[in-house]
């Protein structure tokens, strides 16, 4: 019950905010252009289309499809450990005295508490649901 609620909560939140971005650009492009529910109208269906193409693919990647794999980079092969120079070596930073000076780049303590509880694919299924029910609603409002 309690992830099913958390659950509701981050995808209410997501809605909300992607849907406030939607009618803000709406309003904004109604508000600016000389035609303006005609611009508009087209602005929102364009937002809509682009939010559904969004929605699918992440629910594709949810089912185990990544299509953005292929457009990423991969990394470079890199150079044997062998092959490499000893000068290549990390050595912690020293400072005045010869004080080590240690890093702390743990990021723990920045992520939000809400996606902590949720999983990748909850999460994953989340922005899916979000983004197509707000590229429905803004197909919707280009017709106004």
């Amino acid at each position: 019950m309690e992830t099913n609620s958390g659950l509701l909560r981050h995808m209410l939140k997501k809605l909300i905010w992607h849907i406030s971005i939607g009618i803000a650009v709406w309003l904004l492009v109604r508000w600016l252009s000389p035609m303006g529910s005609v611009y508009a109208g087209w602005a929102a269906g364009l937002m809509g289309a682009c939010y559904l193409l969004v929605g699918w693919l992440n629910w594709l990647k949810r089912r185990g499809t990544d299509l953005g794999a292929i457009i990423r980079r991969r990394r470079p092969p890199n150079v044997p450990y062998y092959l490499r120079g000893s000068d290549s070596a990390i050595h912690p930073r020293l400072g005045i005295n010869r004080i080590r000076h240690t890093f702390d780049d743990d990021l723990d303590e920045t992520v939000e508490h809400a996606s902590q509880m949720l999983t990748v694919q909850e999460s994953l299924l989340v922005k899916a649901v979000a983004f197509m029910v707000t590229g429905v609603l803004l197909l919707v409002l280009s017709a106004f």
